[in-house]
């Protein structure tokens, strides 16, 4: 088929199709901004996220190294949710953060737990898992890494198992103590108040009491921009 008939052709079935049809980048554009969504199990993280985890895509939850930092209740939500969901869940442990003893055990019957020794190690991992479709939801808990840890994941890492979270339509959350990747297009830190009374409570209870803030700011500008230039190379 000549150029000429090529263009004619798909001028015709603009025609017939209308705002039915669009390219790649247009599609992608339209899945970012309107994904799929899956709830928390928290009202206010729902709210913050618009009305919950986008699949398809990786969140950024930024907190505190310690257990009150908030992090920690978040992952126990999740976990709460798919195990009421019947979902199946894959966390990877970045040093030994997780504790399971702050978890109830019936919310760690669907949970696949990897060890894994550095966040290159605990991506590679996931790049793996991710091609998974037995697995809906990932989990990288990562909050006793510094931003040094980070040094020397290749960008392309991060797309291929973005690109892949997208085929599969499955979500991954980050813990960390600061953004560490352009790609997350949703970044919030959460924080709880601290009182003596804190110990005693029902994690229900504090679940209430965290405060979520959407982070603007992705990665530095200059890691960014060298993301974005390996990525492309």
């Amino acid at each position: 088929m000549e150029r000429g008939d090529k263009v004619a052709a798909l001028a015709a079935i603009r025609e017939q199709l209308g705002n039915r049809i669009c390219s790649g980048s247009e599609l992608l554009q339209v899945q970012e901004a309107e994904p799929v969504q899956t709830a928390t199990g928290l009202a206010e993280l729902n709210r913050q996220l618009g009305g919950g985890l986008p699949k398809g895509q990786l969140t950024e939850i930024l907190s505190g190294q310690g257990g009150l930092g908030g992090g920690g209740l978040v992952m126990a939500a999740l976990l709460a949710r798919a195990r009421r969901e019947q979902e199946y869940v894959m966390l990877f442990d970045v040093g030994g953060s997780f504790a399971p003893d702050d978890f109830p055990a019936r919310d760690l019957e669907a949970l696949l737990w990897v060890g894994c020794a550095s966040p290159k190690e605990a991506l590679e991992a996931l790049d793996i898992a991710s091609r998974d479709e037995n697995f809906g939801l990932f989990l990288l808990d990562a909050r006793s890494c510094q931003e040094r840890d980070w040094r020397g994941v290749p960008a392309a890492l991060w797309y291929r198992i973005l690109g892949q979270l997208r085929e599969r339509e499955a979500a991954a959350v980050l813990f960390a103590q600061e953004s560490v990747t352009a790609v997350a297009k949703r970044k919030l830190r959460v924080e709880i108040p601290v009182r003596c009374d804190h110990l005693e409570e029902d994690r229900e209870v504090l679940w209430d009491e965290l405060a979520f803030e959407r982070v603007t700011n992705a990665a530095r500008p200059e890691k960014r921009e060298r993301e974005e230039l390996r990525f492309v190379g």
